[in-house]
């Protein structure tokens, strides 16, 4: 008790430091780029698109049911969050992140292949679905939580409100900047054909289209059909 009152007056005595000064300085340059680069694995990992896409590739594997294959991927990630929490000490921060990494690796390799066979050797599909749990599993065995609670053993109290405002904007940052991509994309696309569609009746938007996929020429009778009954020719 005596030595946990002792580091909490030294804690208070300690100085808040700015984002600019852990760049600055040399003794917490080094840490925040370690706590950097570990976010970045962590994101850059491939965990998202494994994540939004797995229900997809369920489909594609062939399983007939794969939300609930989905919601098994989401229970092997709790499992293995709580599997961490136990062995982390034991076998060490640097250890779990490799060996989490490199099990990612061969499970993407693994997945790979089975999705690419999938159509020559139907057994391929539990390959894939395994591939996909031990994804996870691994993800949750490393990379998953290291790079979160690192922040906070790297710091101490004055630096570490900083160091995690970094740590989190570089976790987030490749996934937002991806997302703002997309999003940009799609409104360079969207935008000529919602410009060809203001102050124009639905006949002309029609014609429009029509004209653009070759001038080909329809009879009214076929126009009505495929215009509807609530257009007017």
């Amino acid at each position: 008790m005596q030595e946990m009152k002792a580091e909490h007056r030294q804690m208070m005595r300690e100085k808040k430091v700015t984002i600019l000064e852990l760049f600055r300085s040399p003794l917490y340059r080094q840490p925040i780029f370690i706590a950097i680069v570990l976010q970045l694995s962590q994101q850059l990992s491939g965990i998202n698109a494994v994540f939004y896409y797995s229900t997809r590739i369920f489909e594609r594997a062939g399983v007939a049911q794969p939300i609930y294959a989905t919601i098994g991927a989401g229970v092997v990630n709790t499992a293995f969050t709580v599997v961490s929490l136990f062995v982390v000490e034991r076998a060490g921060r640097r250890s779990l992140h490799m060996i989490g990494l490199l099990g990612m690796a061969v499970s993407a390799v693994l997945m790979t292949i089975a999705l690419s066979l999938l159509e020559k050797l139907a057994w391929m599909s539990y390959v894939s679905i395994a591939a996909i749990f031990s994804f996870v599993a691994f993800f949750e065995i490393g990379p998953g939580p290291i790079p979160w609670f690192i922040v906070a053993e790297l710091f101490s109290q004055g630096p570490r409100p900083s160091a995690f405002a970094v740590a989190g904007f570089s976790n987030w940052q490749p996934t937002s900047s991806w997302a703002w991509a997309s999003r940009m994309w799609r409104c360079s696309t969207c935008h000529p054909v919602q410009e060809m569609t203001r102050g124009r009746t639905f006949d002309q938007i029609s014609s429009g289209f029509r004209g653009a996929g070759g001038g080909e020429k329809h009879s009214p009778e076929e126009l009505a059909h495929s215009l509807g009954a609530d257009s007017q020719l």
